[in-house]
């Protein structure tokens, strides 16, 4: 095979390894709780770290990594804000040594500030809507670096999560309306036994 190369193996292998990882991702995106979404992400994450470091994408990497990390301290509830700004500073500072992309090894630094700022949300809607726009960005990077199946899967999730966020906006809303319907009737029950 004369088109044959190391560097090709390895983008072969980074796409296979990515495509796992995929797996994984796209199914947390029809998980609502929280701290399985987190586990999940944190094994997919250690997937994809080993597919951006065969593609020379080690900004990537360092920040899955800090990710992984980042994880297992959210799940635990140790997310307060001198441990965010902790992970801040460390995602910062080796991003800032280790890029060897210039603009585009900043994304994922930017993506792993903002999902830091705000993963400690507890409503899961919140926090569902936080991970369905922090895919968002992950598209256009695997792109970039040749990770095709990351980027289709990433795109993937975000329409996975985006339907599961629309249920479950639709089940608080008929929960809510059960709740008023529920209150009414009480409330009609109390004036009619108070007009007795």
């Amino acid at each position: 095979m004369s088109g044959y190369t190391p560097a090709l193996a390895a983008i072969i292998i980074a796409n296979i390894i990515d495509f796992l990882a995929a797996m994984v991702q796209i199914a947390s995106g029809a998980v609502r709780d929280r701290k399985k979404i987190l586990a999940m992400q944190t094994v997919q994450l250690g997937m994809q770290t080993v597919s951006m470091l065969l593609l020379g994408a080690v900004t990537g990497a360092i920040n899955n990594i800090i990710s992984c990390v980042r994880n297992v301290v959210c799940y635990r509830d140790w997310m307060k804000k001198p441990v965010k700004v902790l992970f801040i500073a460390v995602s910062v500072f080796l991003t800032v040594r280790f890029n060897t992309q210039g603009y585009l090894g900043l994304l994922p630094l930017f993506v792993c500030i903002v999902y830091i700022l705000f993963m400690d949300i507890q409503d899961p809607i919140r926090f569902k809507i936080l991970v369905t726009c922090t895919f968002v960005p992950w598209i256009f990077y695997f792109l970039v670096i040749r990770t095709y199946t990351g980027a289709f899967f990433a795109a993937a999730t975000v329409v996975t999560n985006l339907i599961t966020l629309r249920k479950m906006i639709q089940d608080r809303k008929r929960l809510a309306a059960v709740s008023a319907a529920a209150d009414e009737a009480a409330d009609g029950t109390t004036d009619g036994s108070s007009l007795e």
